[in-house]
């Protein structure tokens, strides 16, 4: 064997050596990573339960008197005139407000705003109550809605000769403050949650009144 084959064989195994590392590279590089499926995040969905009212012995109800739309009628003639007057309730509104005690303790994802319940609308002696059938959402901001439960009233007016009629309204607002408890629900799990504070509001109106004032008709 001569100095130049001695010399070749060894350069021909260090060619080898180095390709077949390139090749390595290459499938390496070539080849696609195996995609794993994220798994799928159901998101919880949270209801509101066993929603109750509690009334204490030193709270109540503080009553307001609230003016109503009146009317003036006029009789200019020499005859006594009678002229109906249809006594509405369309003004009246139902207000409700929510404050809860310990908020941060709910589930960042439970926004109380978003859930509606029914709240009350009489008391009774024997410390039962009774709900509207409208719904109002549990926020802390007052929220109103129309009073619909005064039926209208028509009455006949006589008015003098002469003479001008002065209507005048009023009824009575309950203002309600009661203390009020709630659950909330994590439908996947089953866990849940207290909820207590307070609820403000109309609760209802009662003793409407009419009072009509006689003036001679100005000349």
């Amino acid at each position: 064997m001569n100095l130049f084959s001695a010399m070749k064989k060894p350069s021909l195994r260090q060619s080898l050596i180095v390709l077949g590392g390139w090749c390595s590279v290459l499938s390496l590089s070539c080849s696609k990573p195996s995609s794993v499926k994220p798994e799928e995040v159901i998101p919880a969905t949270f209801v509101l339960q066993d929603v109750r009212y509690f009334k204490a012995a030193s709270k109540g109800f503080d009553t307001l008197a609230v003016k109503l739309k009146g009317i003036t009628v006029s009789n200019p003639g020499d005859q006594l005139m009678t002229q109906p007057f249809t006594d509405t309730f369309d003004e009246l509104v139902k207000t409700s407000a929510f404050e809860v005690t310990t908020p941060n303790a709910l589930p960042k994802e439970v926004n109380l705003s978003e859930f509606s319940v029914r709240v009350p609308e009489r008391w009774y002696a024997n410390d039962s109550y009774g709900l509207s059938t409208e719904t109002f959402p549990l926020r802390t901001q007052e929220e109103q809605k129309p009073y619909g439960s005064y039926q209208k009233e028509t009455l006949n007016l006589n008015i003098p000769p002469k003479s001008t009629i002065v209507v005048d309204r009023q009824i009575q607002a309950y203002h309600l403050t009661c203390s009020f408890s709630a659950v909330v629900v994590n439908e996947a799990t089953g866990q849940r949650y207290p909820v207590s504070g307070t609820w403000k509001g109309i609760s209802h109106y009662n003793n409407a009144s009419v009072k009509l004032t006689q003036h001679p008709l100005s000349k």
